[in-house]
């Protein structure tokens, strides 16, 4: 029978069991190596308080903490709600990772 993927669709290598996680949107345990993991950084503030916050902060250059989520989906669910796409037979060889967008620099 002909393999669709090189690695079946995990990142296991050798690895007889892997521990399970829930995925956000379906609460389904998944293993870990097959899991789409994504990392969310957000403001503790939303932007409509931050000015008024900043505003009546004490210190000048005070900055706010954030929020550091690590989020883990299916990939039924991470295809549905569009955090990765369907590729070509062609397009699943490719093993680099993707181009990056939006990404800011803090100087």
């Amino acid at each position: 029978m002909t393999k669709k993927r090189r690695n079946n669709g995990r990142n296991k290598n050798n690895r007889g069991h892997v521990k399970r996680v829930h995925c956000v949107f379906s609460n389904k345990l998944i293993p870990k190596d097959k899991a789409v993991t994504r990392y969310i950084v957000r403001n503790i503030i939303e932007s409509s308080g931050l000015r008024d916050i900043q505003e009546a902060c004490v210190y000048e250059s005070y900055c706010l903490p954030k929020m550091y989520f690590k989020n883990t989906y299916s990939i039924e669910a991470a295809i549905h709600n569009k955090i990765v796409r369907v590729r070509s037979r062609d397009g699943r060889k490719n093993r680099q990772p993707p181009k990056r967008k939006n990404v800011k620099k803090f100087v």
